[in-house]
This record gives structure tokens, C-alpha cells and sequence, in this order.
């Protein structure tokens, strides 16, 4: 007889995942002792949705049968007695939801019901779209599982310093499901699952809902994707795949094209990497004691036909869809050949690995090292991935060591082709095409590949060999310390291939070999060791080398050539009053010219930047005087682009105090911005003219964004309140006077080519007004005005940068409303939930301006209590009745709601919350404000929904971790953490704060409390129970009861007591406030009930935290 069909009210394509996923999470990321055990139960349980991976219980004649009578006869649900009947419309939706994602209609059932279960969790949304939610919800749960379990194998690349018995099981099972055919299946799911299919399947039958859901089951759906591969990806980083397997993702990568701008998305980029490293035989070294083991883990040692096999497949004739991608893994496969006929004991394979050579050419005549660059390193996710950077770093190093003559034979080639090039232009002809640029594409990728090092690897340090004997003893370097340590061969090759790829440097290769050598120099130590190379190669030696010119990749030839064009530019630099000033033809510098200029300015900035040493001895030489001469060129008529790469480049040289003091004084004597007007002077002069008259009618704005950049760096770095002495009166104001009024409030009004740019400029501007305001502090003396003689006359002293932005936040100044409009415009294009050019630069515009107004916030009492004690003519008003006052765009006072809504995007922009709820947390302690806050966030009923469900959302982030020290550098992940922590504990000051008002107020809003009755009718209910929405109270809750249940009790005093501490204050206000009404026995009852759970939770929390301290201090 078969078995009664019953509904699991959890949800089977839901509930069971997201348990296999906390418990995955708790045994491998949070290493927790007792959750071994219930891994090894929950994977037994798991193994069958493992091995069948993503495959959904088949549709039902008797479930249909039984779905379509449930609104007479009803179901039975699992827990519950009886049965229980289904309305007509659920009926529907099942049905739909059946269609739709093609399972059984049971399960489509439970997907409803569990959706209307999770309905408070998403305010606005139906069941039917929550249940769309939970089911690739669920699919992520298994695939992230799937990776984690992976990633905690045992294997060659990292270990996770997990318990061996864990380590044991996890491996055991990730090899069953191998053995089962993994491979075929991640990559099919990955091929099936297609974002567009399917948000037109959900667009057909109305499966989506708000833009925030759209995202939302955008985001669900593509990592789904990206976990699968990551899994495969993880798996081949451990142990390679095998023969079969590898062929299967080879058959694969044959049919994957680029995205839109080129690079390789985030699921291929994945599968590109596990296959090279499936290729990788650089961990076998000659010395490496487990040598014989590496090699007997690897089937191109173990498998004689593996290498057979994937031999024949790459050197068949048929293009894949991508050259370039195919060019990759050649590439790969020539340098693994190349690896296994150098190790001496393996002979068996010379008929394959002879064949290496070959196939490296192949690879490069089909622009290898183009395709790496513009499709793989500019891919998106590629720098977030230490692993993928490291295998890019090893493909590109062992293709240097152990191909020379092949590195030489690129060389040969770029020579040649540059002579034919010269000989064409002396004889006026055309250049001969194509050429190949293959050196030119090596050098480029090497550049792209080391510019950017999230992860501080310096991995570029492989590429210098300072050990080796220079010409100068002064300038010798020492590698981590040790001076005359014999370094490994390859390095020696490496060092060798920078130095000579300069040596008689033909112009075609002339800035790619400069760009290459700023991605070498990124990092402290590299920077260092290139500013000695390019020492090195304008001393005397290497003039003997290049010839009379000297070397042209030195600092002697670059600073004499910057100083030629200063002398030949300054002898056409017309007089300030010529009305043709910026129309002169540029006779100087050529095209040609300025691209090497802007290459080499990018190299010095680079060094500079990242060596305070070369820094200080670049400055102090008392031949090339870098701050002199490019302040020079700064004068003279040439383009806005060179002119911003010279302001960038002093930027790098300003980091040094010592420099950016100096460098105060040098711009104001040169007058880059003119601060001092001079009765005769017809016209303007200097970067306003620039901005007003060139960049405004070019509609780019590069020198203007430099200009600000370095303001924000010397503002940093030094800051004379002298400057200007003797010519004006002395301090910032023209300065912050150019900065607020031309580029600040003009920057919406300008025009811009490329429409990010103009986000670019709101940041660099907002970001220095953001430095003086936080290193500022009110003093008494500023709120004196004093005189000072200048010329014979007396003038008042200019006040403290800080001083006016204060002023101009204090009232309802230009510069308040823009930033006010800004934070408007900011969340409008973030509700939209849509990629738009500029996002990441808008985001810190608003995050800039937040931080002003919780600066202001901060300091505004001191300001005017000084501002009373004085007789200064000011009228300032504060910043909370400002933020009251009536946005000119929308008619309403609702500044306050602009800011507050920030935090429904907390998920998204951790850092706009946590900037948010600082404001807010300021706000809520002014009583007098509290009914003004309250008639704002519920002016507009969808507005206040998203307000309490942004405050809901941040309380419930899982994310959020509290840092016990926070003096320490934390990784950008645990950064994220402690933003997310700081953000709830700013919340509940708020609920704090307000409940110490006289009601109604603001906590008692957000704590779900009557508004418009008094406090003690409020009847209390759990979220979703007769329409109550969930609110904070129910967030706290939440956070007071999580892992109660557990041995190691409430989670909260485990891992945040001061979080818990807050959480248990909020509820007893509350309750004192409800229980005060002793008529109301409904709310009574209630409060009752919850201070039942609290002392529950406070007595298993006091008994676990003393037997915590006594156990600690035993040991």
C-alpha cells in the first residue's frame, strides 16, 4: 500500500537545505566540535540530493489528483493532525508553480506554504514570489555546500586547518560523488541554467515582483551558477580531474563566448582556471621532499593516456568559439609538457612532450597573451580570487623560465618589425601590415596582471634579483633582508628578462615596456627595487651600453627630457593677459611624445607611491628637481590629460610630509590655482580657466579630478596655516572657495562625454571636503576675527577650512541643498536595482556626503556654544532642524526619510547603512524631533514599509561579526563584518534613545507599537499573525533566542555580548512601558509571555558565561 502523501510544512525543496547549509557552516567556516557528528548524519541524509544535484521530484498524476480535490478533501501537513483544506487560488499557484520549475505538486504546495510561512521576512511580496525566492534559495543552499565541503578536501594547494576526522569525512564523501559522474553534472546544470530562460519563464507566468526581487532571484540564480563551478574550480585546485573528466570540460570551454565588453564571465573564468590547474605541474619540484607522492596524485604522470588524449584533443585543427581561449589552455598545455621532459625521471612521454615548442606557437600566433589581458585579468571576479591570480602568475613566469628561445624569438621578431617600420617612414612610405605584436601583448599582460594586489602577495618580487652584483654598492638592495642570499633560477631568468627586454629598446615596445615595469613596481618592495633599475640604467655603465644618450628607460633621461620641453615650452608661453592664451597650437610635444610622457609620469607615480624612499632621494636630487619642473609644464599650453598625469604624479610625491609642506608653497607661488588676482591682469589663469573654458567644452574633466586628488592627499599629509603669507591673506579659502563653488555646485550643471565621469568628479571633490571637516575642531580663536596688515592695508584672516564648512552645513546654504539633492538622487537610482555607469563613484559620493552631516552632527554643539560666546555677525541654525526643513524638489520635509531609507539597502551597501544609522542614532537624541520623525516615516505607506524593513533587515544581517580588537587590520570580509555589527548596535542606541522620549516616538514605531492609541492597547503578535508586519522587536527577539536551544546557549553572548546586552535593554524598556497599564490584560499577558523568554534566555546565558570564566580560569 502506498504511503499517505503528506506536505512537509518546511518546505522539502526549502527547509532541509538551509538546515545542510548551517550545518556545513558551523563544522567547516566556524569550526565548531560538536557539528563533526551531525555533518557526518546530515551528509548521509544529503547524499542522494548530492548525487542527483539540482534534480527536482518528478511531477505526479496521484499528487495532481490529490492538489486538485485538497480544496474539498484537504491535505495532510507533517506535525499536524487532520487535514487540512487549500484554498482555490494556493490550488492555482501550485499548479503554476509546478509548471514553472517542472516538480511535483506536492513540493509546489510546500513552496507556497513556506512562502506565506516566510511573507513577514519580505514585506510586499506575495507568497507566490517568496516561494520563487525559496526555491533558488534552496538550489544555492546544496551548491554552496557542495563547494564548502569541496574546498575543506584534503589536497595539494591549501589546507583549511580543519580537524583531521573532518578533513577524513568530507574527503570520503566528495570522492563518492566524483565517482558518480560530478563533473558532467556541474557542467550541464551550468550550460541549463541560463539567467534569461529563466527570468522568462517568470515573466510569462508573473513570477517576478519589485525591482529588490528581480535582483534578488537575479543574484539567487547567478550564484548558483558561480558555486558549481567554483566547485570545480576548488576540486582541481586539491586534486586534478580525471581523464574523462578533463575532456568533458574541455568539450565545454569549446563552446563559451565573452560577454559584451570582452572578458569572460564569472562561471567560465571559474572552468577556465580548474583547467589549468589541472595542467599544473609546478607544485613537483626537483627538491620537494613529497615529491614522489605529488606526482603519483597526478594523471599526467600516473595515466599515460591522459596525456595522449588531451594531446590529440588541443592540436585538433577546429577553432573553438573563442581562438583566444583555446590559445589559453595550449599555452597551458605546452608549458606542462615543457615541465614533466625537464623532471629526469619521467622519459615515457618524449614523443608528447617534444611536441611542446609547437604548441606553444600555436598559442601565440593566436594572441594568446591578448586574449589573458583583455578577457581573463579584466574580468570581473578575477582579482577576488587569490588562486586564479596565482595561476595566472605561474603561467606567465613559466612561460619566461622554461621557453627563453621562444621569449627571444618575440624579441627578434619586435626588432625586426621595428626596423621595417623606421625604414618605411624614412622612405615615406606606409608602414608594412599586420605586424605581429606579440612581445608588445606579453608586456601588457604582465602590466595588467600585477597593477592591482588585493591580497599584498607582492607576487611581482619573483621578477627582480637584487642579490645579483649592480654597478653602485649604494644602490644595491636586499630581498626580504638577506643581502647576498643565491636566489632561485628562476628568478634569475625572470630578473634577466626585465633588464634586458630594455636594453636597445626599439620605440614600438618603448610604452608597453614602461607599462610593464609600473605593474612590476606595484608593491613596496618592487617599487624599490624598479626606482634602483631605472638608477641604475642612467649611470655611467649603462651609457656605455645604449650609446651617448644613455639608456631612454633611466630617471637621467627622463627628468633631462622633461626639462628640455619645459625650456622649449616656456619660450612660447604667451603673457597672462593674451586673450589666445588656450588656443595655441600644440608646437612641443607630439602625439607620440605624449604617450610616452603619460607612460613614464605613470611608472614615477607608481614608485613613488609605493616607496616613500624613492620619494624623498627623487626630490633631494639635485639635478632632476622632479616638484620644479613639473610644476613648470603645469604653466605651459599643453593638453588637459598630460597636465592631469603631472598633477597625479605630484599626488604620489605628496604622500611624504616633508614633500607635500614644500609642494604647498610651490603652488601657490606658481599659481596653478590663482589666488592672488593682480590689478593689470585682463583675464583669468590657471586650472579655473582650465575647467571653465577647456574641460567644460571638451565635456572631460581629467585635470580637474587630479587636481582635486591632490588636494585630498596634501590636506592629509601636511597643511600650513601660512599659506599664502606675504601675497594674501594667509590659509585655504581660495582653495575651498574654487573646490565648493566651480566644482562642487557647477558639477551638475557641466556636460560629460562619458557619463560616469560625472560622479567621479562629485567624489573627489566630496572626499576633500570630507578631510578637513573630520580633522577639524572647533576652537574659541576661530570664532575671533583677526587682522592682519598686508601691503600696507589691514585685512581679515581667512578662517579654518573646517569653519566654513560648518557655516555652510548650518545653513541653508547652496552647498547643504546639493548635498541634501545628492543623497535624494542616490537612493532613487539604487532602488532601481540596475547597473549604471558610475555606480561605484556615486555610492562614495553619497557615502562622502553622509559622513559631512554626521560630522557636522558631531561637532555642531561645540561650534555654537563657541559661536555664542562670540561676537561674530553668524547665524547658524542646527543641522536636526535643518534635515526637518522642505525639500524645494518634492514639496516635503523629507530629508530625514531620504536618509533613513539607506538602510534598506544595507545588504547591498553595508557602509551608506552604517553612515545612515550614525545620523540617525545623532537625531533621535533631540525629544523635540521625535513626533516630527514619526509623521515623516509614515506619511507614505509604501515608503514606511520599506523604512521598517530597512531597520528589520540590517538587525537581522547574519553577516555581522563584533571585533574584539579593532586597533588590528582586518580583512576586507571581516571589515564588512564589523560595519554590519556596528550598524545594528547604532540601531539599538536609537531604540534606546527614543524610548526615553514621552510617546508616540520613534522606537515605538519601529517596535510595532499603536501609534495613535495609548502604548498598553497595543495587542503584541508574531509577525504575519492578523496582517502585523515584522518589525525590530521581532529582529530582537530573534537575535535574544538563536542557538538557545544549543549547548553552548544564546549565540549572541557567545559571539556579540555587547550587542546582547543592548538587545535585553530594548525589550525591558518596552515592556516596562506596556506592563505600566495594569487594565489591559491582553498586553499584560503578552508582556508576560515575553519576559518569560527573556529570563529563560538571561538565566542559561549567566550559568554558561560563569562556568565560561570559571573554566578559563582553571587553564
Amino acid at each position: 500500500m502506498a504511503a499517505p502523501l503528506a506536505v512537509i510544512s518546511g518546505a522539502s525543496l526549502w527547509g532541509p537545505y538551509k538546515d545542510l547549509w548551517q550545518t556545513v557552516v558551523n563544522a567547516v567556516w566556524k569550526r565548531q566540535p560538536e557539528s563533526i557528528h551531525l555533518l557526518d548524519q546530515v551528509l548521509k541524509k544529503h547524499k542522494p540530493d548530492f548525487i542527483s544535484l539540482f534534480r527536482n521530484p518528478p511531477k505526479n498524476a496521484q499528487q495532481h489528483e490529490k492538489i486538485q480535490k485538497a480544496s474539498t478533501e484537504g491535505v495532510a501537513i507533517q506535525g499536524q493532525q487532520g487535514t487540512r483544506p487549500l484554498p482555490e487560488q494556493l490550488i492555482r499557484e501550485a499548479f503554476i508553480l509546478s509548471n514553472l520549475f517542472d516538480i511535483a505538486e506536492l513540493a509546489a504546495v510546500e513552496l507556497l506554504l513556506a512562502g506565506e510561512h516566510q511573507q513577514p521576512y519580505f514585506p510586499g511580496l506575495t507568497r507566490g514570489l517568496v516561494a520563487v525566492l525559496l526555491y533558488w534559495d534552496g538550489k544555492r543552499c546544496i551548491a554552496n555546500s557542495l563547494r564548502a565541503l569541496i574546498q575543506s578536501r584534503r589536497g595539494r594547494t591549501w589546507t583549511l586547518e580543519l580537524s583531521p576526522e573532518l578533513v577524513s569525512i568530507t574527503t570520503h564523501f566528495t570522492d563518492e560523488l566524483m565517482e558518480q559522474g560530478l563533473t558532467h553534472k556541474i557542467l550541464t546544470l551550468v550550460s541549463q541554467i541560463d539567467l534569461n530562460t529563466e527570468f522568462e519563464k517568470l515573466q510569462r507566468e508573473r513570477g517576478l515582483g519589485s525591482e529588490k526581487h528581480r535582483k534578488e532571484v537575479a543574484d539567487l540564480i547567478k550564484e548558483c551558477r558561480l558555486s558549481l563551478a567554483e566547485s570545480l574550480f576548488v576540486w582541481t585546485c586539491q586534486s586534478p580531474l580525471s581523464r574523462d573528466d578533463t575532456l568533458i570540460l574541455i568539450t565545454y570551454l569549446e563552446k563559451v563566448t565573452v560577454e559584451a565588453d570582452g572578458s569572460l564571465d564569472n562561471v567560465n573564468l571559474a572552468l577556465l582556471m580548474a583547467l589549468l590547474y589541472c595542467f599544473d605541474v609546478g607544485c613537483v619540484d626537483q627538491g620537494a621532499e613529497n615529491r614522489e607522492e605529488l606526482m603519483n596524485q597526478l594523471p599526467l604522470f600516473t595515466d599515460r593516456q591522459y596525456i595522449a588524449a588531451v594531446h590529440t584533443r588541443l592540436q585538433e585543427s577546429q577553432p573553438w568559439k573563442l581562438p583566444g581561449l583555446q590559445a589559453t589552455v595550449r599555452l597551458a598545455w605546452a608549458l606542462a609538457l615543457r615541465g614533466i621532459s625537464q623532471l629526469s625521471d619521467v622519459t615515457a612521454f618524449a614523443e608528447f612532450t617534444e611536441a611542446d615548442e609547437a604548441t606553444a606557437e600555436l598559442a601565440i600566433a593566436d594572441n594568446v597573451f591578448l586574449f589573458l589581458t583583455e578577457s581573463v585579468v579584466r574580468a570581473e571576479n578575477f582579482y577576488r580570487d587569490e588562486f586564479y591570480i596565482r595561476r595566472i602568475h605561474n603561467l606567465i613566469t613559466e612561460f619566461l623560465a622554461l621557453m627563453p628561445m621562444k621569449v627571444k624569438q618575440l624579441r627578434n621578431r619586435a626588432d625586426e618589425d621595428a626596423r621595417m617600420i623606421h625604414m618605411s617612414i624614412q622612405m615615406g612610405n606606409e608602414p608594412p601590415l599586420p605586424l605581429r605584436r606579440d612581445l608588445e601583448h606579453l608586456m601588457l599582460c604582465i602590466a595588467e596582471l600585477y597593477k592591482k594586489d588585493p591580497f599584498n602577495q607582492e607576487l611581482a618580487l619573483e621578477y627582480w634579483c637584487p642579490s645579483e652584483p649592480l654597478q653602485s654598492s649604494t644602490v644595491m638592495g636586499s630581498y626580504i633582508g638577506i643581502t647576498h642570499q643565491r636566489p632561485p633560477q628562476r628568478q634569475v631568468v625572470l630578473s634577466k628578462f626585465v633588464r634586458q627586454m630594455g636594453d636597445l629598446l626599439p620605440s614600438t615596445i618603448y610604452i608597453p615596456y614602461l607599462k610593464m615595469l609600473q605593474g612590476l613596481a606595484s608593491g613596496p618592495q618592487c617599487a624599490h627595487y624598479c626606482f634602483t633599475l631605472l638608477k641604475v640604467n642612467g649611470s655611467s655603465h649603462a651609457e656605455n651600453i645604449q650609446g651617448a644618450g644613455g639608456s631612454p628607460v633611466s630617471w637621467e633621461h627622463f627628468f633631462h627630457s622633461l626639462m628640455l620641453y619645459h625650456e622649449h615650452l616656456r619660450k612660447d608661453l604667451p603673457s597672462a593677459d593674451s586673450i589666445q592664451y588656450r588656443h595655441l597650437p600644440l608646437r612641443g610635444i607630439t602625439q607620440k611624445e605624449q604617450d610616452g610622457l603619460i607612460a613614464f609620469l605613470e611608472l614615477t607615480s607608481t614608485i613613488v607611491k609605493w616607496s616613500e624612499n624613492a620619494r624623498l632621494a627623487l626630490c633631494e636630487h639635485p639635478q632632476w628637481t622632479p616638484v620644479v619642473v613639473i610644476l613648470g609644464l603645469l604653466q605651459c599650453s599643453i593638453p588637459p590629460i598630460l597636465k592631469a598625469k603631472l598633477l597625479d604624479t605630484l599626488t604620489s610625491f605628496g604622500k611624504s610630509p616633508e614633500i607635500a609642506a614644500s609642494l604647498w608653497q610651490s603652488l601657490e607661488y606658481t599659481q596653478i590655482l590663482q589666488t592672488v588676482r593682480v590689478p593689470s591682469q585682463r583675464q583669468a589663469i590657471g586650472i579655473e580657466v582650465e575647467l571653465n573654458e577647456i574641460e567644460s567644452r571638451c565635456e572631460e574633466y581629467p585635470l580637474t579630478i587630479a587636481f582635486c586628488q591632490l588636494i585630498s592627499t596634501l590636506v592629509e599629509s601636511s597643511f600650513p596655516s601660512n599659506l599664502g603669507a606675504g601675497l594674501r591673506p594667509p590659509g585655504f579659502d581660495p582653495y575651498l572657495q574654487f573646490l565648493r563653488d566651480s566644482v562642487f555646485l557647477r558639477f551638475r550643471t557641466r556636460a560629460y562625454r562619458r557619463a560616469a565621469e560625472k560622479w567621479e568628479v562629485a567624489e573627489a571633490v566630496l572626499e576633500v571636503f570630507y578631510k578637513l571637516l573630520r580633522d577639524y575642531e572647533p576652537q574659541l580663536e576661530d570664532f575671533v576675527d583677526q587682522y592682519l596688515e598686508l601691503q600696507g592695508e589691514e585685512v581679515i584672516a581667512y578662517k579654518p577650512p573646517g569653519f566654513n564648512l560648518m557655516y555652510h552645513l548650518l545653513n541653508e546654504s547652496p552647498m547643504l541643498e546639493l548635498c541634501l539633492s545628492l543623497l535624494e538622487e542616490g537612493v532613487k537610482h539604487l532602488d532601481t536595482y540596475a547597473p549604471f555607469p558610475g555606480k561605484k563613484h556615486l555610492e562614495k559620493s553619497v557615502q562622502y556626503c553622509l559622513g559631512l552631516l554626521n560630522l557636522a552632527l558631531q561637532k555642531e554643539n561645540v561650534f555654537m556654544n563657541y559661536l555664542r560666546e562670540s561676537h561674530l555677525s553668524l547665524i547658524v541654525t542646527s543641522l536636526e532642524q535643518l534635515l526637518q526643513g522642505i525639500n524645494p524638489r518634492t514639496k516635503k520635509a523629507d530629508h530625514v526619510v531620504n536618509i533613513a531609507r539607506y538602510l534598506y539597502h544595507g545588504t547591498t551597501n553595508p557602509e551608506l547603512a552604517f553612515e545612515s544609522s550614525k545620523i540617525l542614532c545623532c537625531i533621535s537624541c533631540n525629544a523635540n524631533i521625535q513626533v516630527k520623525l514619526i509623521g515623516d516615516f509614515t506619511q507614505d505607506q509604501s515608503i514606511s514599509q520599506k523604512l521598517m524593513a530597512g531597520f528589520v533587515e540590517c538587525l537581522d544581517s547574519e553577516t555581522a561579526e563584533e571585533i574584539i580588537n579593532p586597533m588590528e587590520e582586518l580583512e576586507p570580509e571581516k571589515k564588512r563584518g564589523q560595519i554590519y555589527h556596528e550598524t545594528r548596535i547604532n540601531i539599538l542606541n536609537i531604540l534606546i534613545t527614543s524610548l526615553e522620549c514621552s510617546p508616540p516616538n520613534l522606537a515605538l514605531y519601529l517596535l510595532g507599537y499603536e501609534l495613535k492609541k495609548p502604548v498598553s492597547t497595543t495587542n503584541l503578535q508574531d509577525a504575519g499573525v492578523l496582517g502585523c508586519p515584522r518589525t525590530c522587536l521581532h529582529a530582537i527577539l530573534n537575535i535574544l533566542e538563536k542557538g538557545s536551544k544549543t549547548r553552548y546557549g544564546p549565540t549572541a553572548v557567545q559571539e556579540s555580548p555587547h550587542l546582547a546586552e543592548l538587545c535585553y535593554q530594548v525589550h525591558k524598556i518596552s515592556l516596562l512601558l506596556v506592563s505600566l497599564d495594569k487594565g489591559n490584560k491582553l498586553s499584560v499577558h503578552k508582556s508576560l509571555i515575553f519576559v518569560s523568554h527573556l529570563s529563560r534566555f538571561f538565566q542559561k546565558s549567566f550559568v554558561l558565561l560563569f562556568y565560561s570564566a570559571l573554566s578559563e580560569a582553571q587553564i
